[in-house]
């Protein structure tokens, strides 16, 4: 049977203006085989079904896609962009702010469709895109206030009044009164005042947020860490102790202000239980080298059987965090849980089929 282990990343469809959001989000995974290899550039069909309240609800919407994964085994599909499978809703139907929604993951890598394998069930923690639109970008600066109006110029003088014409002559009768005088010419008109002084100009308002059109990315930081080498855990064991950090597991993040974190990790394990022995350990997330307050722990169990000695499996745990400015650094550790049983390899280095990886997204606020 096929396994593969998810690292699944929600990334931001930027859209111009204010336009719709879109309809379709990112998913990323690793495949492995049985053997814990990852299956390298190789078509795969996987089946995405999102379910409602619960890992096994109501189906909201189910598609299928086929992908070719690179040399690592890597793959990345836009869920949402695939083909509906018959009497599928529509994916634009589905209502996020309901209840809460679960993606069910499953892969065939033969390809044709008739060999699918469930790969689990995890919850949908976060709408990217809502995010994006409760911190989204404004416009420019507002402009300063204008500077005060110069003084008008000094008047130009008034020019001469003309002379009075001449009184008409004749004794007797009172003669006819003597043509009016001509008018006197207009006085030159002054020159014009010189120009106020300029006024003082206003103080300039503060820029405004950055728009939404060519912003930068809502996605200021994602960073990967992968295993070096294994970490083997044993009896005696029972839980509550410290966790044991797996080698090559652990980055620091550095916050200019408030930001919410999202911390994927994932891998394999392999028992070293013979005969109807067991293995049980957990593996969780620390923050700081204290285990993360809220979830981020995964415990799985290894049991040896008649058709399987020294059984493989995988392990995935996530958690979101909000957290201030300030420099973290983010470790995955494993312990053993069980009071007797085998000990287990965790993880492991490159080219090992155990290898596990750490993903950290910062998403400013």
């Amino acid at each position: 049977m096929n396994r593969f282990f998810v690292s699944m990343l929600m990334m931001l469809a930027v859209a111009t203006g204010f336009a719709q959001a879109p309809q379709s989000f990112n998913y990323q995974a690793v495949a492995r085989n049985s053997q814990g290899s990852p299956i390298a550039s190789q078509t795969v069909l996987v089946r995405f079904t999102v379910r409602n309240a619960q890992s096994g609800g109501s189906v909201l919407y189910q598609e299928t896609q086929s992908q070719s994964t690179n040399q690592f085994g890597l793959f990345t599909a836009a869920v949402g962009s695939g083909s509906p499978s018959v009497g599928s809703p529509m994916f634009s139907a589905i209502n996020w702010g309901g209840t809460s929604t679960y993606l069910q993951v499953e892969l065939d890598v033969t390809g044709q469709g008739t060999a699918f394998v469930d790969m689990g069930t995890s919850q949908l923690l976060s709408v990217p895109y809502a995010l994006y639109a409760a911190y989204g970008g404004g416009s420019g600066g507002a402009t300063g206030a204008t500077g005060p109006q110069g003084p008008a110029g000094i008047a130009g003088p008034t020019g001469a009044t003309g002379p009075t014409g001449a009184a008409g002559t004749g004794g007797g009768a009172t003669g006819a009164t003597g043509p009016t005088g001509q008018a006197g010419t207009n006085g030159i008109n002054g020159a014009p005042g010189a120009p106020g002084a300029q006024g003082i100009q206003g103080v300039t308002g503060p820029t405004g947020p950055t728009g939404s059109g060519g912003g930068t990315s809502l996605y200021n930081t994602t960073t990967v860490a992968y295993g070096t080498a294994q970490l083997t855990i044993g009896p005696p064991g029972g839980g509550g102790g410290a966790y044991t950090q797996i080698p090559g597991l652990s980055q620091s993040v550095t916050l200019t202000g408030p930001s919410k974190v999202v911390i994927n990790v994932s891998g394999s394990a392999q028992s070293f239980a013979q005969g109807g022995s067991y293995s049980a350990y957990s593996v969780g997330i620390l923050q700081n080298g204290a285990l993360v307050s809220s979830g981020g722990t995964a415990y799985q169990v290894l049991v040896d059987n008649a058709a399987i000695g020294q059984p493989f499996n995988n392990f995935y745990a996530q958690t979101l965090l909000s957290l201030g400015s300030g420099t973290y650094t983010f470790s995955a550790g494993a312990r053993y849980e069980a009071a007797g049983g085998s000990n287990v390899n965790i993880s492991g280095g490159s080219g090992s089929p155990l290898q596990g990886s750490m993903i950290i997204q910062v998403i400013p606020q």
